[in-house]
């Protein structure tokens, strides 16, 4: 209770507890405001808390999205070590199997330059021409056509044998090193890339070093030499045993010589695949649950969610359902609905996986699955290529491009494309502005010798592409949430104000309602004090009668 010290000082008053009596009229005017506010504060603070709650699982499903499908679809195998192969595009597999025979491995020529007494061994001065070919069984070297001749200009005073090597090194198709013996002696070994083609010819001039001119096919140790395989009854070559146009979206490497074929095979995944895409439907219906929870309108009986009735948040609600829903565009000439690879709706909105129609599609049409986790930028011919810049949004779905040979121009979906020759020498049509920018197509030199072309453009983004730009967008600094948190923390800080300003009206009723109190008093005192001076004049009239 109040202690009511005016009216302890005024014992002549009124007798009233005036303190307790101004703290209640002050409390009949402020507590209402005040318990209205703290009602709104305490429903803010839910608010952000749950918006915080959102974004950290739109992280969580951003990390799951990040390694979605990443096991692949596809498993590769080789029967033998001597043959390896290894996944480098998931998107570019097939099904499919081969055998593979290698007759020979692909090797480096070496030279050994040999006999000198220390690494300081001097070299003379002068020239050393370097080039790159091939050499036939009788010593003639033919000149690689693709290649340079680069030239070593050894100055006046000659170089050590060390620096030497050093400079062989640092030329492009060259390693050099200098070797001990272990005889007291040293050699200069040098090594061409792998390769017939690749074989080297040292040439001196100027006077020297002529002990390491190889014009007459001298100094070799090994012989520069392709890889040979038989693939499928074909035989082939190659110039390196690391190969990656044997079996789309993997490389080859030959480790060793085979007696027999080696078996390689791509295959699907079933068990894999199963289970990367009921991960992935496990994230998304969670997020979808704990939206539909923090939404709730409280039917029922039922408490609200925390973020019922927000039109921003149902908003995004909406929208990843709509991404989850719909067909997927520019995977080919017809959409791809999730319900093909077995993702299935649930009447509650719920996803569900259909493991016996995911089989089906993984034996017919496996890149249709593929349509979940990559997206794809393609196009139909073969000699074309097409990419587009890293910012670039170009729509989805399937394009025409067509090329007329007469004017020499092209067009994507009647859209003019301007037209330039890169630094490889190729003829490139691209976009800058517009619903195409950032499209680049590479046709090579073949658009002018094939005439007329009319081919399709494929623009596909995947389901996990989506929801993951999606994400990004809404989290972002400028995004849908991160605007939503600023509104909350805004009106956390209005709220504080209100409560402050209520805390200050209050102290003003008080001390309003404390002076009136007082100038009744005052007023009372004085009656009072008239009063029993009346009093005591009567009673003095009493006694003089």
């Amino acid at each position: 209770m109040a202690v009511d010290y005016l009216s302890t000082l005024n014992s002549g008053g009124s007798g009233l507890n005036i303190t307790q009596l101004v703290d209640s009229i002050v409390a009949a005017e402020i507590e209402p405001a005040k318990a209205l506010i703290n009602k709104q504060v305490s429903e803010n603070d839910l608010a952000i808390s749950e918006v915080a709650k959102f974004r950290a699982r739109a992280a969580t499903l951003e990390g799951a999205l990040s390694v979605a499908g990443a096991t692949g679809i596809f498993q590769v195998q080789s029967s033998s070590a001597a043959t390896a192969i290894a996944v480098t595009d998931m998107s570019a597999l097939e099904t499919g199997s081969m055998s593979v025979k290698t007759n020979q491995l692909a090797t480096r020529q070496v030279l050994e330059f040999e006999g000198f007494a220390s690494l300081d061994a001097t070299i003379p001065a002068g020239n050393l021409t370097i080039e790159t070919g091939s050499w036939s069984v009788n010593n003639v070297f033919t000149t690689n056509p693709g290649g340079t001749a680069q030239t070593v200009t050894i100055a006046s005073g000659g170089t050590s044998l060390s620096e030497f090597s050093n400079v062989l090194n640092a030329l492009s198709g060259v390693t050099a090193q200098v070797i001990a013996k272990g005889d007291g002696t040293f050699s200069l070994s040098v090594m061409s890339d792998y390769g017939a083609e690749n074989a080297l010819r040292l040439t001196a001039s100027s006077g020297g070093p002529t002990d390491f001119d190889t014009t007459d096919g001298g100094n070799e140790i090994t012989a520069a030499q392709d890889a040979e395989l038989i693939v499928n009854g074909i035989t082939i070559s190659r110039e390196t045993n690391t190969i990656s146009d044997i079996v789309a979206g993997t490389t080859l490497t030959l480790n060793e010589v085979t007696t027999s074929n080696v078996n390689l095979t791509v295959a699907t995944n079933l068990t894999t695949a199963k289970a990367d895409l009921q991960a992935l439907i496990d994230q998304i219906n969670t997020m979808r649950s704990y939206l539909a929870a923090a939404t709730a309108r409280g039917a029922n009986g039922t408490e609200p969610g925390a973020l019922a009735g927000d039109a921003s948040i149902s908003a995004i609600k909406r929208e990843l359902s709509s991404i989850t829903t719909a067909p997927l565009n520019g995977f080919g000439d017809n959409p791809v609905y999730l319900s093909e690879v077995g993702v299935k709706t649930n009447r509650d909105g719920s996803l569900s996986l259909d493991e016996t129609q995911l089989e089906t599609i993984l034996i017919n049409n496996p890149e249709k699955l593929d349509a979940i986790y990559n997206s794809l930028n393609a196009i139909e011919l073969d000699t074309l290529e097409v990419s587009f810049s890293s910012n670039a949004t170009p729509p989805e779905g399937v394009h025409s491009f067509a090329y007329d040979a007469a004017s020499d121009t092209a067009t994507l979906n009647e859209i003019s494309l301007s037209s330039r020759i890169n630094s490889a020498g190729a003829r490139e049509f691209y976009k800058i502005g517009g619903t195409f920018s950032g499209l680049v197509i590479n046709a090579g030199n073949h658009v002018q010798a094939d005439g007329d072309l009319s081919t399709k453009v494929y623009v596909g983004q995947s389901l996990v592409d989506k929801l993951s730009t999606y994400l990004e967008t809404i989290t972002a600094t400028s995004g849908d949430i991160t605007k939503k948190e600023t509104y909350l923390n805004a009106r956390s800080s209005e709220y504080k104000e209100q409560l402050t300003e209520a805390e200050t009206k209050a102290d003003i009723i008080q001390a309003r309602e404390l002076r009136k109190f007082a100038e009744m008093e005052k007023a009372v005192t004085q009656l009072k004090s008239t009063g029993d001076y009346i009093t005591t004049l009567m009673d003095a009239w009493a006694k003089e009668s």
